[in-house]
C-alpha cells in the first residue's frame, strides 16, 4: 500500500477512535445522570430494608453496629446523590463521581448481604420472609438503576443468595434444597432480566437523546450561521448603499436645481425625464432603507382607532391613475369598518400590495375589501393577475425575490415590497396570509385584531404637497466633506431663497461662524465627515460656539443598525440619502418657519 494511503487510513482510524471515545464519554455521562435520577428510589428501598432488618434482629451489639454502618452508607450515598451536578467532583471528573456512586451501591449490597447472618429470633418464618422480600426489593431496584454499571449489577444479583446460604447452613443435609434457595434463585433471575431489559431501554434512550442533542446543536449552528450571513448581508448592503447614495444624492440636488432653472424652456421635458429616473433610484434606495430601519427596530408604531374609509380614499387617489393607465379596474370597499393600527404603516402595507397587484395584473382589476369576524377585521387585496405557483409561495416574502420571473426577463423593481410588507405586519402585530391560483389571481389578507382605542375622525397621514416658497431669507449652514454635495445643496437652497454657507469640516464651519453677525437659522450636516468628529458632534460644537440651540437636520447614507439607533437617540430629524428635494424642503420649513 502506498504511504499516502497508509497515512489516510491511519487518519481515518484516529478519527473513528476519537468518535468512539466521545460517544463512550457521552454515554457515561448519560448513565451517571440516570443513576443520580434513580438514586432516591434505591435509597428509599435500602432504608426500608435496613429498618426491617433492625426490627427483626435480636437486640445485640452486632445489630447496633450493623444498623449504624447501614445508616452511614445510606446517609453518605444520599449526600453524594443530592449534591449531584452541583458538586465540584461532578464538574471536575464525571468518571470519578460515577465510581463514588458505584462504590456506595456495592457497599450497601455487602452490608445487606450480611443481614441474615446476624442474630435473629429462633424459627421466625414470617420474619425471614419479610427480610427476604426487603432484600429482593433492594436487589431489583439497584439492578435496574445501575444496569449500565456491571459491578453493581453483579452485587445486586448476588444479594438474594445471602438468605439461601444462611438457610443451607442451618438446614444441614436433611434439607438439601431449602425454600430460601429457590426464592433467592428466582429473585436473582428476575434481577438479571430486569437489569438486561432496563439496560437495553436505557441505551436506546441515551442514544436517542445524544442524537437529538447533536441534531439540536447542528440546527443551532445552522441558525447561527444563517444569522451571521444575514448580518453580513445587511452590513454589505449598508456599506454598498452608502457608497452609492453619495453620488445619487448629489445628482438629485443638481437635477432639481436644473429643473427649476429650465422651467418653461424646450429642455424642460429632458430634465423632467432625468428627474424621473433619479426618483426611480430613490425608490430603490428607500426600499432598502425601510428594510434596514425595520430590522434595526427604529420604527415605533403609533396605534390609533380610525375608519378605513379615509385610508381607502387616499389609496384610491394615489393608485387610480396607475390602474387606469394599465387598463385595470380598482375598487375599494371599506364596509364602514374602523380598525386599530398605525394608519401610516397600514397604508404602506396596502400600498405595497396594490402596487404589486398592478404590476402583475394584465387584465381585470384589483379589489380591496374589509371584512369582519368575531375577533378580527380582515383587509384583503384581490387581483386577477398571473398568480403565484405553489412552490414559490414560501419565498415571496424574501428580500430580492420576484415570483414568476423567467430567466432573461426584465426585473420589475428590487423585489423588496413584500419583504417590507411582512416586516411591517409583524411590527404591527397583524397576521399576513396569502392564497393564489396561477393564471387566476392572488389574494393577500391582513388580519387586524379588534381593539378598544377611542375613535378618531381623521387618521394621521403624510402630506404630499410642496411647501410654499420661502418668504424671507434664512441662513443655512451646510457641513459636508463631499464637495459635489456642498455645491449642489448650496445651489438648490439658493434657488429656494435661502442663504447657504457651506463648510467641508468642523473647523471650516466654526471659521464661518466667526464671520456671521447672527447665528444661522438651520444646520444641515452630513453624519460622516471623514476623520475626527462626526455630524452629531459638529452640530453640538456649532451650537456651543454660537450659544444658541440652532435647529439641525442630519443627512446620511449610513443605514447600519447601530448608526440608526444612535441617530434616533439624538433627537435630530434625519434624512437618508438620496434626499428628495421635496422632503428636504418640507423638513427645513418645519424647523425654520
Amino acid at each position: 500500500m502506498a504511504p499516502a494511503s497508509l497515512g489516510q487510513a491511519d487518519g481515518m482510524a484516529e478519527v473513528q477512535h476519537a468518535e468512539r471515545r466521545a460517544m463512550d464519554r457521552r454515554l457515561r455521562d448519560e448513565a451517571m445522570a440516570s443513576e443520580v435520577a434513580a438514586a432516591p428510589v434505591v435509597l428509599a428501598a435500602l432504608a426500608l430494608a435496613v429498618m426491617v432488618g433492625v426490627a427483626l434482629m435480636t437486640p445485640s451489639p452486632w445489630r447496633d453496629a450493623w444498623g449504624s454502618a447501614s445508616s452511614a452508607v445510606v446517609l453518605t450515598w444520599l449526600a453524594v446523590a443530592w449534591t449531584g451536578p452541583r458538586s465540584r467532583l461532578w464538574r471536575r471528573d464525571t468518571r470519578r463521581y460515577r465510581r463514588v456512586m458505584a462504590a456506595h451501591a456495592v457497599c450497601a449490597m455487602l452490608i445487606l448481604a450480611a443481614q441474615p447472618w446476624l442474630p435473629v429470633p429462633p424459627e421466625p418464618p414470617l420474619e425471614r420472609e419479610l427480610m427476604l422480600l426487603a432484600l429482593g426489593m433492594v436487589s431489583l431496584t439497584t439492578a435496574a438503576a445501575f444496569s449500565a454499571t456491571p459491578v453493581v449489577v453483579a452485587a445486586a444479583i448476588a444479594l438474594p443468595w445471602s438468605p439461601a446460604l444462611f438457610e443451607w447452613q442451618l438446614a444441614g443435609p436433611a434439607f438439601p434444597l431449602p425454600d430460601a434457595s429457590i426464592e433467592g434463585l428466582l429473585l436473582s433471575m428476575v434481577a438479571m432480566v430486569v437489569a438486561a431489559c432496563h439496560y437495553r431501554l436505557w441505551l436506546n434512550r441515551a442514544r436517542a437523546a445524544i442524537s437529538r442533542e447533536d441534531r439540536i446543536r447542528e440546527l443551532e449552528a445552522a441558525r447561527d450561521a444563517a444569522m451571521r450571513a444575514d448580518q453580513e448581508k445587511s452590513r454589505f448592503l449598508a456599506i454598498a448603499s452608502h457608497d452609492l447614495r453619495q453620488p445619487v444624492h448629489a445628482l438629485g440636488l443638481f437635477a432639481a436645481t436644473l429643473e427649476k432653472r429650465l422651467q418653461g424652456t424646450s429642455e424642460e421635458p429632458l430634465v423632467r425625464n432625468v428627474v424621473r429616473s433619479i426618483d426611480g433610484l430613490d425608490r430603490s434606495f428607500y426600499a432598502m432603507l425601510d428594510i434596514s430601519r425595520l430590522d434595526a427596530g427604529t420604527i415605533e408604531p403609533n396605534f390609533q382607532h380610525f375608519p378605513l374609509r379615509d385610508l381607502f380614499r387616499r389609496l384610491h387617489m394615489h393608485f387610480a391613475g396607475q390602474a387606469e393607465q394599465a387598463g385595470l379596474g380598482l375598487r375599494f370597499s371599506p364596509g364602514g369598518k374602523s380598525v386599530t393600527s398605525d394608519p401610516q404603516l397600514l397604508e404602506r402595507i396596502l400600498g405595497n400590495l396594490i402596487q404589486n397587484a398592478i404590476k402583475y395584473t394584465e387584465q381585470g382589476g384589483i379589489v380591496v375589501v374589509a371584512r369582519s369576524t368575531a375577533t378580527h377585521f380582515n383587509v384583503e387585496v384581490w387581483d386577477t393577475g398571473v398568480g403565484i405557483g405553489l412552490a414559490e409561495l414560501p419565498r415571496i416574502f424574501d428580500e430580492f425575490y420576484q415570483a414568476g420571473r423567467r430567466q432573461g426577463e426584465r426585473a420589475q423593481g428590487l423585489g423588496m415590497g413584500l419583504a417590507i410588507v411582512k416586516r411591517l405586519a409583524r411590527l404591527l402585530g397583524h397576521s399576513l396570509t396569502v392564497a393564489s391560483q396561477p393564471g387566476h389571481g392572488t389574494m393577500f389578507r391582513i388580519g387586524i385584531a379588534q381593539g378598544a382605542l377611542p375613535d378618531i375622525q381623521d387618521a394621521t397621514a403624510a402630506a404630499d404637497t410642496l411647501p410654499m416658497p420661502v418668504l424671507q431669507p434664512r441662513t443655512v449652514l451646510i457641513i459636508d466633506d463631499e464637495e459635489s454635495i456642498r455645491e449642489g445643496l448650496s445651489l438648490l437652497l439658493e434657488e429656494w431663497g435661502y442663504q447657504a454657507l457651506a463648510a467641508g469640516s468642523i473647523e471650516g464651519a466654526l471659521a464661518l461662524m466667526r464671520t456671521l453677525e447672527f447665528p444661522p437659522d438651520l444646520i444641515l450636516s452630513d453624519l460622516h465627515l471623514g476623520g475626527g468628529p462626526d455630524g452629531l458632534e459638529a452640530i453640538e460644537l456649532v451650537r456651543r460656539d454660537c450659544g444658541n440651540a440652532v435647529p439641525a437636520i442630519v443627512i446620511t447614507g449610513d443605514t447600519s443598525h447601530e448608526e440608526m439607533r444612535r441617530l434616533t437617540d439624538s433627537g435630530h430629524p434625519v434624512l437618508f440619502k438620496p434626499v428628495q428635494p421635496r422632503k428636504l424642503l418640507n423638513a427645513m420649513r418645519g424647523l425654520v418657519s
